[in-house]
Order: structure tokens, then C-alpha cells, then sequence
């Protein structure tokens, strides 16, 4: 396995007690699928939310941006927080690819939506892998 992406996070906005745990539960989600999948080098790369605003603070929509971009190992949020995310961990702020409604609506079924973001997230992907060569 060369790599993961993970997009999610709407069920998790619904519930504060879910959202403060989101970042530690995805840190063992990277870590876990690495080792299950017998892939400790394996790249991984999270999209966040399409309706949270990058200075989204004090909602658990807000909580969640933080904690994926926390994750991101290639410094564009700041100091990488997780040194052995240092590299294969890219998060994509996709906000600016959001054309519909939000994440529990489905984007208001925006195809565009979806193919953006997917086509940022694969971009992230090649990024991370032509990097480890």
C-alpha cells in the first residue's frame, strides 16, 4: 500500500466530545492503518471539511479543521506538531473546492465538489510520494 486518503469528519462536528478527540483518534487511525496494512512508509492525506473556514475557533467544526491540519507533516499550518508525520502526512484545506451546501448535505450533491477536492487530494498524494524518492 503506497497510501491513504481520509475525508471525513461531519459526525464527528455534531458532538464536542467527539470533535476534542478527533485529532488524538486520527493520529492512531494513520498509525493503525499503517500497521495493519503492513505499510509503515505509507503516505496519508486528510481533506478537511468543505464548509469550515480556515479561521473557524470555538466550534467543533473549528476543533476538527485544527486537528487535521495538527496532523499535516508538510509544515504548510505551521511547526509540524508529529515528527514521524514529517513528510507523509498532508492535510488539504478544501474549503476553496467547496461549491455546495456542506459535508452532512453531501455538497448538495456538487459533483465538482467532489472531483476537486479529490483532484487536490491527489495532487497532496504525488507531492508526499515524489518526495520520498
Amino acid at each position: 500500500v503506497a497510501g491513504f486518503f481520509w475525508w471525513q469528519g461531519s459526525k464527528d462536528a455534531y458532538d464536542m466530545a467527539l470533535a476534542d478527540h478527533y485529532e488524538e483518534n486520527l493520529v492512531a487511525l494513520i498509525k493503525d492503518l499503517r500497521l495493519l496494512f503492513k505499510s509503515p512508509n505509507a503516505k496519508f492525506v486528510a481533506a478537511t471539511l468543505g464548509q469550515t473556514l480556515q479561521n473557524a475557533t470555538n466550534t467543533t467544526e473549528g476543533v476538527i479543521l485544527h486537528a487535521q491540519e495538527a496532523v499535516d507533516g508538510t509544515g504548510q499550518y505551521g511547526p509540524v506538531k508529529y515528527p514521524e508525520f514529517k513528510g507523509n502526512v498532508a492535510t488539504v484545506f478544501s474549503h476553496p473546492y467547496s461549491q455546495g451546501s456542506n459535508s452532512g448535505d453531501h455538497y448538495g450533491g456538487n459533483p465538482v465538489t467532489y472531483m476537486d477536492i479529490g483532484q487536490a487530494m491527489g495532487e497532496a498524494m504525488v507531492s508526499l510520494l515524489k518526495g520520498s524518492k
